[in-house]
């Protein structure tokens, strides 16, 4: 899936995955998917037909619990 951005803005970008299910909020924006192989420990990101620019970017483990 792709998922058009504009160039030249900033977005906050997270996600968070959940035993098989994934959801990675753009701006507050909330994508699901169901995910039925084990996710692997790394994150990769790219862009086609342009640049991106990563930064403060972080892997946690486990939910944080309140």
């Amino acid at each position: 899936m792709n998922i058009g951005l504009e160039a030249g803005h900033t977005y906050h970008i997270r996600l968070v995955v959940d035993d098989t299910i994934g959801t990675l909020y753009v701006d507050g924006v909330a994508l699901n998917v169901r995910m039925y192989e084990r996710p692997g420990e790394s994150l990769g990101v790219f862009a086609t037909d342009g640049t991106v620019e990563v930064r403060n970017a972080s892997i946690a483990r486990g939910l944080k619990r309140k």
